[in-house]
């Protein structure tokens, strides 16, 4: 229950940050880099195979965005994700992004 809270809380300020919104897809970008995000955390870590398979489709996902052209929701998703990762579980974020 309250890992459903903290990431309703998450989106909802995510939402409401983008006051200036610089492209049709970064709210979704974002919402969509917690999503990933927290299905990353809930993963074994110990199972290596999976956390790379999950990491892959986080990656698969802002993908689609560069494709489109709209490196504004790429970039929107690429900071969510990691900030995401950094609040809720530090050590993962910092195994990763080191």
């Amino acid at each position: 229950m309250k890992k459903g809270i903290i990431l309703y809380v998450f989106v909802i300020s995510l939402l409401c940050s983008c006051g200036g919104v610089k492209s049709k897809y970064e709210q979704e970008a974002r919402v969509r880099a917690v999503v990933a995000a927290q299905a990353l955390i809930e993963t074994d870590h110990k199972d290596m195979i999976k956390m790379e398979e999950m990491i892959l489709d986080a990656k698969a996902v802002q993908s689609e965005y560069l494709l489109m052209g709209d490196t504004v929701a790429a970039q929107s998703f690429d900071i969510a994700f990691r900030e995401y990762l950094a609040v809720n579980d530090s050590l993962l974020a910092k195994e990763i992004f080191k």
